[in-house]
Parts: structure tokens; sequence; C-alpha cells
């Protein structure tokens, strides 16, 4: 039943975020740029995080996916690029089904590719729509709903930071750092060593992860990425079992996100060797259930991870379980 919280107060503002790249942009999590935009208009939002979002479909150079149906989101980062371009981190919840986005729009009023609507008119057009939003997204409209502890607020800002733009070398020494925080033994490359080398290689007691670290958001694997991964592996494999006499040896890519996921199968069989993809979130939430668990939390269940897809809190959590 379609619950309206008007009457107990004001309610906290919807951000709605346009489209018209893909027909089904809004249906997996991933972090949305906004090139030659600025983040002044909801900087304050920043402050109000997680927050209730709308992905909605338009139309643009040539395509017109107004016909699509509009997306319940959350929005859980709004970050700037080294532009100072915007870019929003969002995790897809639901379909709104029997409602079109250029119907959604002209009930809330278009503003731009991005813009704020009040919750309750929002609430309101979707009561009026015949539409009953997620509970998960609804109650992220109450003011004062966030203030169960979050697990980031186990982690330091040191290591928050990835979840940012900051420099490359930076980036995979918090990667190096995180790692070692885990309890894998960590041979720091990339930039720390002259040629060609994977950005480093984590050891555990009986296997070995071989990784690079890509400082991009929505990261795609590009042809010469897949050329050079390979070699690395193959380089890299050959020495862990010489030096180390480790069998078992595993890769992975660690980025801010990713727009698609292609080409790891021709690595993995190109190499003999399981190919994981994390984001930088995932890595924290790693971190989170390592300082929470302690003794608990085993580097053989790294293992378990499910390979040939872009891993998120979900699959750690069905890892490791649930919450703080």
């Amino acid at each position: 039943m379609f619950k309206d919280n008007r009457a107990g107060g004001l309610l906290r503002e919807v951000l709605v975020l346009c489209t018209f790249w893909k027909s089904d942009y809004w249906e997996s999590d991933k972090v949305a740029p906004y090139p030659k935009m600025s983040t002044k208009p909801v900087q304050h939002l920043k402050d109000m995080l997680p927050l209730a979002g709308i992905g909605v479909y338009t139309k643009g150079k040539g395509k017109d996916y107004t016909h699509q149906s509009p997306c319940f989101l959350i929005i859980k980062g709004i970050t700037e690029n080294e532009k100072g371009e915007p870019q929003f981190d969002f995790h897809y919840v639901s379909k709104m089904q029997g409602i079109k986005s250029s119907e959604l729009l002209n009930k809330m009023g278009k503003q731009g590719l991005f813009f704020t609507v009040p919750g309750e008119r929002v609430l309101s057009v979707l009561k009026e729509s015949g539409i009953e939003p997620p509970i998960e997204w609804q109650k992220l409209l109450e003011i004062g709903s966030i203030s169960a502890p979050s697990w980031q607020d186990w982690i330091g800002k040191r290591f928050l930071d990835i979840l940012q733009q900051i420099s490359n070398d930076d980036y995979e020494d918090r990667i190096a750092e995180i790692l070692k925080a885990l309890g894998f033994e960590v041979e720091q490359l990339g930039h720390r060593k002259e040629g060609e080398y994977p950005d480093g290689i984590a050891y555990a007691k009986d296997f070995a992860i071989i990784y690079d670290c890509k400082n991009s958001f929505n990261y795609s694997l590009k042809a010469n990425d897949r050329r050079a991964i390979i070699k690395y592996i193959q380089d890299a494999k050959k020495k862990i079992k010489e030096q180390r006499g480790i069998e078992k040896s595993y890769f992975a890519i660690i980025a801010h996100s990713y727009s698609e996921v292609k080409n790891i199968s021709d690595i993995e069989k190109e190499t003999f060797s399981i190919g994981f993809l994390l984001t930088s979130e995932a890595m924290l939430y790693l971190l989170f259930k390592k300082i929470s668990l302690g003794r608990s939390f085993l580097l053989a269940n790294f293992e378990k991870l499910p390979s040939n897809q872009v891993i998120t809190v979900e699959n750690v959590e069905k890892v490791y379980g649930r919450g703080i």
C-alpha cells in the first residue's frame, strides 16, 4: 500500500538524472558522468547521501528513449572528475512500471540534465500515476532517516579518498595498502618499478592475485589493455611458481566502476586464470569486513567471490556476511 509521509513533515529532495545514451542505462549500477556541467546546483546534496533518485530517459543525438520506463535509483555518491564535472554514483533499485519517461517528466517538469524535485511533489505524482515506490527508496525521503552508522564510518579518510578522483600513483598506493590490511603480502610494482608490469601481486598462503589498477570511472577493457594484461599475467604466473612455489594464481582488475564487461573471458582462456573485477567500493567493503570480523576474516574466502563479473558489496556480503 502507498505510504504518504507528507503529514509527518517535510521530505527530502529527489535527484532526477536524465540520459539518452542507452535504452537500459539506468538498469545497472554505475557512475554517471555529466561532461561540461557543474555540481553547484546539487552541491548541498553531498551531506544528504544516500539519496533517493530517479533515472529518466530523454532524446538527443538522433536517439529517442522517452518511451522507456523511468527507474528508481539510490544515489550513493556525488563527486567531480579532474575537470570539476559532476559524477553520480548510483544503485539501481527497480523500474517504474506503467509510465513512460516522457509522461513522468511532463508531470514533474524537466529542468535540465539533472535537477531536484521536492519529495512531496514526487510522491504526489507517483500516487496520481498509481506507482508504489520501493520501501527502501521511500525511506530515504524521510528527514532524519539516515541516522544509523554507515559501514564507511569504520574506514579512515585516507582510504575513503579512493572513492574520489586522486592521482594514478596515489590510487595504486592506496589499493596496495588495503590489500596489506586485508592480510595479503603485497609486492607493489606499477609506478614503483620501471618496465611493463602489473601494478602488484598479492600473496596469500595458497594462492596469489596479480592485480592491475585502473583509476577510472566507467572503465571499459580495451584491446590494448587486454593484450598488456595477458602478458602481465603470463609473466607473473611463471615468476610466482618459480619463486614461491604457488600453483594457483588469479588476476584482478580494480577500478572505480565499469561501463561494460567484455574481453575478460578471453583473458581467462589465454592465461588459464580466473579473473575478478573489483570496484573501489568493493575494496573498501572488504576492508570494513576485515576490521569488523577480525580473525574470522579469512583470505581463503576471497576465492569464493564471483569471477567474470563486477563484484559488488552484495557479493562480498554473501561471502563474508551482512552488516556490522
